[in-house]
């Protein structure tokens, strides 16, 4: 926010400007710092006029020696009729470069040297006067640049807002600060206007028909007016406020707006249909045409300014062009009123308009403010525009506003949470600066309540932050704490979900992270059941783009969009893995179901045999060895059985995982129609793990075994068995029964054909016994091998091929 210093100043006494800026700083506001406006004037000095003698050679000429501080006097010679001797003066000597871009150098006039200019107003660029030199305060310090002296323009106050303080939105409200900060007056302009001819309700009615969202109304009437152009003061502390000048009517609602923080409509009268000023929300397939030349098609929660027949403005937005004050207009209708934050945001953000009056609205204006804007603001019209100021107001009130909250406040507590010494007095004194009142209720304590215009103050940390800010930051002691440290845990989830990064990005995954939304479109191509709860995410009252509305609920399609937009940069290779809550709704439940899961996608080549002649294995076994070395890393055994995969899997080619009886996860390759609608053009598999139901199981650990010194037994044992047998089932059935001297066993051969029985597979098992005491003789090993074989018959008809 940008308002003129020198405005500011008629409304409280300002400290030097390197107080003013650092202790608005150190109380709460950022980048704080004050420009100068105008020419710049750094290189002209303060001299004086030593002696005023008469040319020789010109009547109207002054041959002068001015000191400028430098311990000798220079000759200039002079034509102003105002210069004389003892006057402290403006001078430019040579070599300096004029705001106008000349540069002076010595030169000869009427035959006397001259060393230099005093210089006239418009000469430094400081307005048109050019008769007489400028002649300085007496006090002026000799030598000094005349930038420390004078103000070449209105200097300017750019400040940093945090969004709870729009109550500082104005003069009146960094006023209030200041004088806070720095005790003193605060001088607020003249606001009743002088009345005269018929009553301003006996030419507008006034209704409110959404009192939830305009909490009070005020319609002032100025008759008679001639709209032109404003003053140059009020010229001039628009702009110095970046705000562009119009005309004397729009101009002074933005200077009310600016002295006051309460946005001001200006409407010509006599556009006004019916007479009538109503309050409601838009009609569906309303349009509105707006200051900015744009029609807008208005949404029915869109609040309005409306007459007898049309939306005529978008409260606390923009006003309508159809009722814009110009140059014919004579008599007009101000405006001010209080309108719901919420209400002017959606609007403003709706429509994507942002305007001074809605940046006030949304962070809440001061309801007792609404009525004396209107009386400035009809005041400051009668005086620029000639106006006559209708008798009384036309007032409407909505809704109620509740009161400011009581406020517990215990100086104990606050000196507790920022380690200080006040005393009750002390802060209090220092709460009431800011307009809190404050009550001593015996038991109860201290009860304070915050000003209508401090709608940021609603907790005891709230008052706790203004005794800190006025008894200055930095004034506050430091202190360390004394407490008892416990040392810092991780959730278990966290954990998991750590070890479950580490453990992916060891395998030679890239960890992404995406934004957590999706599309129907993505959730669809997956191939879900209208009634999986995969496909019923939850949607999103105000989405960042509309094509992503959806809380999704699998991080499947940003894994795939991921790596398809690397697969089309001509990466050969895609190893990606994401780790982070999805979002399931549960029926009527008010909260979703948000377990945390890791999703990790492998897309193109495996490893690379650039010398090996055999081809490579397909992607699905490369993925369940990732998912193998996953859950050992994590301490768990998990075991892979088919079953109903999820549909944007490969069902020939996938399987689910099992730890302890219970499904965690699974793991396939993509199915075609998906990586279809994917783009996925090379092999692609899938691996998801739900990390919150594993949380729910106990791992099993790490076992480390002695290195034996003693040799292994090797066996390989063939079996027929149906086909579509699970040989995970089988390999479980072996460790059970080989006993606690197998170290390791493993499917090495699958085989069927003409020459097996019909329906029949064989599968070949690799088998090694090993003991750290002692050697294992042939007959101990094949007492085992017997064991394994009547268990596999008897649990699966297996027979030895």
């Amino acid at each position: 926010m940008r308002l003129s210093l020198d405005w500011l100043a008629e409304f409280v006494d300002l400290p030097a400007l390197s107080d003013l800026t650092e202790r608005l700083e150190m109380s709460g506001f950022e980048d704080v710092f004050v420009e100068a406006t105008g020419p710049d004037l750094s290189a002209i000095r303060v001299g004086r006029v030593e002696t005023c003698e008469p040319h020789p050679d010109a009547d109207r000429l002054r041959l002068c020696g001015v000191d400028v501080g430098q311990g000798e006097r220079h000759p200039i010679v002079c034509g102003a009729p105002n210069v004389a001797a003892g006057q402290k003066v403006a001078v430019a000597l040579p070599g300096t470069r004029l705001p106008d871009g000349t540069k002076l150098t010595k030169a000869k006039i009427r035959g006397q040297v001259s060393m230099g200019m005093i210089c006239s107003r418009r000469e430094l660029g400081l307005g048109d006067e050019h008769e007489g030199i400028l002649v300085l305060d007496a006090e002026a310090p000799l030598g000094t640049a005349l930038s420390d002296v004078i103000a070449a323009g209105p200097r300017v106050l750019e400040i940093g807002l945090t969004p709870n303080r729009g109550d500082a939105a104005s003069l009146l409200g960094l006023g209030r600060e200041l004088q806070a900060l720095f005790p003193g007056p605060l001088r607020l302009p003249e606001s009743s206007p002088e009345e005269r001819g018929a009553p301003a309700a006996d030419a507008i009615s006034l209704q409110i028909d959404a009192p939830e969202a305009c909490h009070h109304y005020v319609a002032r009437i100025v008759r008679g007016l001639r709209v032109e152009p404003s003053p140059a003061w009020l010229v001039e502390r628009l702009e110095a406020s970046g705000i562009r000048p119009v005309n004397n009517v729009v101009d002074v609602t933005n200077l009310v707006l600016l002295e006051f923080g309460q946005p001001l409509h200006a409407f010509d009268l006599k556009t006004l249909r019916d007479a009538r000023v109503i309050v409601r929300f838009a009609e569906a397939g309303e349009v509105l045409a707006t200051l900015d030349g744009q029609s807008r098609k208005l949404d029915p929660e869109d609040l309005v300014i409306a007459d007898g027949e049309r939306a005529i403005a978008l409260a606390g937005v923009m006003g309508g062009a159809e009722t814009e004050v110009g140059d014919g207009t004579r008599d007009v209708l101000i405006e001010s009123a209080h309108f719901a934050p919420g209400t002017v945001r959606f609007a403003a953000r709706r429509h994507g308009l942002h305007s001074e009056a809605s940046y006030r609205f949304e962070r809440g204006v001061d309801p007792q403010g609404v009525a004396r804007a209107a009386d400035r603001a009809a005041r400051l019209l009668a005086e620029l525009a000639g106006g006559e100021v209708a008798a009384g107001r036309v007032e409407a009130t909505g809704r109620a506003l509740p009161e400011p909250p009581e406020i517990r406040f215990d100086v104990a507590h606050a000196n507790r949470l920022l380690g200080t010494a006040y005393s009750e007095p002390q802060a209090v004194a220092w709460l009431e600066r800011v307009g809190i009142t404050c009550e001593s209720r015996g038991n109860e304590g201290l009860v304070c309540r915050g000003p209508s215009h401090r709608h940021d103050l609603e907790l005891p940390e709230d008052l706790i932050e203004e005794v800190a800010r006025i008894g200055g930051y930095e004034k506050i002691p430091t202190t360390l704490p004394v407490a008892e440290l416990a040392p810092a845990t991780l959730p278990a989830g966290w954990r998991l979900a750590d070890q479950a990064r580490d453990s992916l990005a060891g395998l030679g995954f890239s960890e992404s992270m995406s934004m957590p939304f999706t599309s129907a479109r993505d959730l669809a191509a997956l191939r879900l059941e209208e009634s999986d709860p995969r496909r019923q995410p939850l949607v999103l009252s105000n989405p960042i783009q509309e094509q992503e509305g959806l809380l999704r609920t699998t991080l499947v399609p940003s894994l795939l969009r991921i790596a398809r937009q690397n697969l089309s940069r001509q990466l050969e290779r895609v190893r990606i893995f994401e780790t982070c809550k999805v979002f399931l709704s549960q029926g009527g439940a008010e909260e979703p179901a948000e377990p945390r899961v890791a999703c990790a996608l492998l897309a193109g080549n495996t490893e690379r045999r650039l010398w090996a002649p055999e081809p490579a294995p397909p992607i699905f076994f490369e993925a369940r060895g990732s998912a193998e070395r996953l859950f050992s890393s994590l301490g768990y055994v998990a075991s892979f059985r088919s079953g109903e995969i999820a549909p944007y899997l490969h069902p020939g080619a996938g399987a689910e995982i099992h730890v302890e009886g219970s499904t965690v996860g699974a793991v396939g390759e993509l199915h075609p129609e998906v990586a279809a609608a994917f783009e996925i053009e090379v092999p692609c598999a899938l691996l998801e793990v739900n990390l919150d139901a594993l949380l729910e199981l106990e791992p099993g650990g790490r076992r480390f075994r002695e290195v034996s010194r003693e040799p292994a037994v090797h066996r390989d044992l063939a079996v027929l068995v149906e086909r579509g047998q699970a040989a995970e089932e089988l390999l479980a059935v072996v460790r059970k029964a080989a006993g606690a001297d197998l170290i390791s066993v493993e499917l090495f051969d699958r085989y069927e054909g003409s020459k097996l029985p019909e329906g029949q597979v064989s599968l070949a098992f690799h088998l090694v016994f090993q003991r750290a005491d002692r050697s294992l003789t042939d007959d101990e090993v094949s007492k085992r091998m017997d064991r394994v074989l009547r268990k596999l018959t008897g649990s699966f008809g297996a027979t030895l091929r």
